[in-house]
């Protein structure tokens, strides 16, 4: 019997963005610029054939009604076929809409505005700091982009494709448009700030600089190498099966 699996990836602490453009305008009939870009990331961490959709409103909730999923809370999901312990993805990704929303905001600027800590409420002792222009919630977007990318690679398991794809958002990032720099910035954030407030399920006692999961054991830069290599695939093959 083949049975359809769900690799579905919810983020706690971070907000959904403001509304803006949409993405996914035209349908499955028609490939956005974005969905494009998206799909040109994951084709370089997962291979060729590895694609990216956003998806509208109307057809995040459709997919949330027919696959028994949270659609406010889901960032994205990759459809997995096979009997469970050997199922394979798909080759797409499904998008949520404030996930497409905030990596097209990213794409279009993906540098540093200033600090990332603002001031918020009054001045005086009422005032409080957070994070500035939905910054949390971007980043947690660029980490979905290489998470979903990690599961077309034909990682299954999700503590697995997190832990990797942490050591990747730097990477994706930069594939993005952002500088080294900033990129770093952003992953050692996710590692430092979400990473630790992920479910169980998507975390592991291995995930650290040196364990089971270290993508790069001969660089000491965790989470991120100093150099990444010319290409990532060969990096993921101990872990995709390939």
């Amino acid at each position: 019997m083949v049975v359809l699996l769900l690799a579905l990836l919810v983020v706690a602490g971070a907000s959904a963005g403001n509304e803006r453009t949409a993405p996914w305008s035209g349908g499955v009939d028609r490939v956005t610029p974005l969905e494009h870009t998206l799909s040109g990331v994951a084709v370089r961490l997962a291979g060729a054939g590895a694609s990216v959709r956003c998806s509208g409103p109307t057809a995040w909730r459709a997919l949330g009604a027919r696959h028994d999923f949270d659609a406010e809370a889901a960032w994205a999901l990759t459809p997995l076929s096979g009997e469970p312990g050997a199922a394979t993805p798909a080759g797409y990704s499904s998008f949520a809409p404030r996930t497409c929303r905030l990596l097209e905001r990213f794409a279009e600027a993906p540098f540093e505005r200033g600090t990332r800590i603002c001031r918020h409420g009054t001045a005086g002792r009422s005032a409080a700091f957070g994070e500035c222009d939905d910054w949390g919630a971007m980043l947690v977007a660029v980490h979905v982009l290489g998470h979903e990318s990690i599961h077309l690679a034909g990682v299954v398991d999700e503590a697995t494709a997190d832990c990797l794809a942490v050591q990747l958002d730097a990477l994706v990032a930069m594939q993005l448009g952002a500088t080294g720099t900033f990129a770093r910035t952003l992953a050692r954030d996710y590692w430092a700030q979400y990473y630790p407030a992920q479910a169980p399920a998507y975390r592991s006692a291995q995930c650290r600089d040196g364990g089971a999961l270290d993508l790069f054991r001969a660089d000491r830069g965790w989470p991120t190498p100093r150099r990444y290599p010319g290409t990532t695939t060969a990096v993921l093959e101990p872990f995709t099966g390939s």
